[in-house]
């Protein structure tokens, strides 16, 4: 095992208590801070080995913190990254200087790259490759405080999907992991559905989490199902696949599922919001035909006021809500039970 380090982790925007929460449980010792300089997608984590935290499930990139010192101009970042160790730039064949976060400096992004390149480009001799770069050097400015490091991750770490076949509107693996664990599906035996499955995103990630769910999932679409049923074979897992109408499921199953977890198609996120409603009216229905008396179900949604609407007509309740960033939708998360 490698030596305990101090990181600085990505993720989506908004889960970062979820990914901070997966460190802590899955890592002993270790101490995670969500949002550490106040900006979204950011967890700090200290006294990890690297190997650990490369096998969690709620990170994107892995930066190793090298240097870390109070800012406010581009000197300062000069003097930090000069101040900053990076053995490996001297025999490298190439690096770069990424930054993702610039907070409200007023320093953009390409000032603090250049300024922060051409310090390591004069100390070490090495080439600078933005594309085929052998070290990528990541300096992190936000909150009035630099952070100089080098990240461990050549793609981030949602990339870890082997899907059958893309698709445009598919989950990110990061998202779907943590509502398995919003759902607490991410320990224990139960019995876990996803009604909506499309390329299988969700049960996959739900098999690979916890070995212990009877995972089930379905599609009104062959193809699409097909598709899950490759992505899954992809990855050797056994998951019980089969054609369903998510507005229909108690003509298929028989049993309750202790955990709906699901994302609801394109379709439903475009629509007009009077048959947004209608849709999530039918939806919530047949959940709550098939979801155990202590179940829980986790959704995706984008069109907040037809589904608060639509859940006026059952049993649900509201226990658990937040907003994420997909891309360019902010979608929420909901996680419902039944009433009482």
């Amino acid at each position: 095992m490698t030596a305990n380090l101090d990181y600085l982790l990505t993720t989506v925007p908004g889960i970062e208590d979820l990914a901070a929460q997966e460190i802590e449980e899955r890592i002993p010792g270790a101490r995670a801070e969500p949002l550490p300089f106040g900006l979204g997608g950011q967890v700090r984590l200290e006294r990890a080995a690297l190997d650990q935290v490369l096998t969690l499930n709620t990170i994107h990139h892995v930066i190793e913190i090298r240097g870390e010192r109070q800012a406010a101009t581009l000197d300062d970042i000069r003097r930090a990254v000069g101040a900053t160790e990076f053995p490996e730039l001297s025999t490298a064949r190439s690096f770069r200087v990424n930054t993702e976060q610039a907070g409200t400096s007023g320093l953009t992004r390409q000032e603090i790259r250049g300024a922060a390149g051409a310090v390591l480009q004069r100390r070490y001799g090495t080439p600078v490759d933005l594309e085929r770069f052998e070290c990528n050097v990541r300096v992190e400015f936000c909150g009035g405080r630099v952070v100089v490091g080098l990240q461990r991750t050549e793609r981030s770490l949602d990339k870890r999907l082997r899907r059958a076949k893309a698709l445009r509107t598919a989950i990110k693996p990061t998202v779907a992991a943590a509502m398995l664990r919003l759902a607490g599906a991410h320990r224990g035996a139960g019995r876990l559905l996803d009604p909506m499955c499309g390329s299988g995103t969700i049960p996959v990630e739900a098999k690979r989490i916890n070995s212990l769910l009877e995972v089930h999932a379905s599609d009104w679409d062959s193809e699409t199902l097909n598709i899950a049923r490759r992505t899954a074979e992809n990855h050797g897992l056994s998951i019980a696949l089969q054609p369903a109408d998510a507005r229909g499921l108690r003509n298929v199953y028989s049993e309750p599922f202790d955990y709906i977890v699901t994302d609801p198609p394109y379709g439903v996120r475009q629509a007009k919001r009077t048959s947004s409603r209608v849709l999530y009216e039918n939806l919530l229905r047949s959940f709550e035909k098939v979801v155990a008396a202590s179940g829980r179900i986790v959704i995706v949604v984008v069109k907040r006021a037809a589904f608060e609407a639509a859940l006026e007509g059952t049993d649900l309740r509201v226990v658990h809500e937040r907003r994420i960033e997909a891309g360019q939708l902010k979608p929420w998360i909901f996680v419902l039970s039944r009433q009482g």
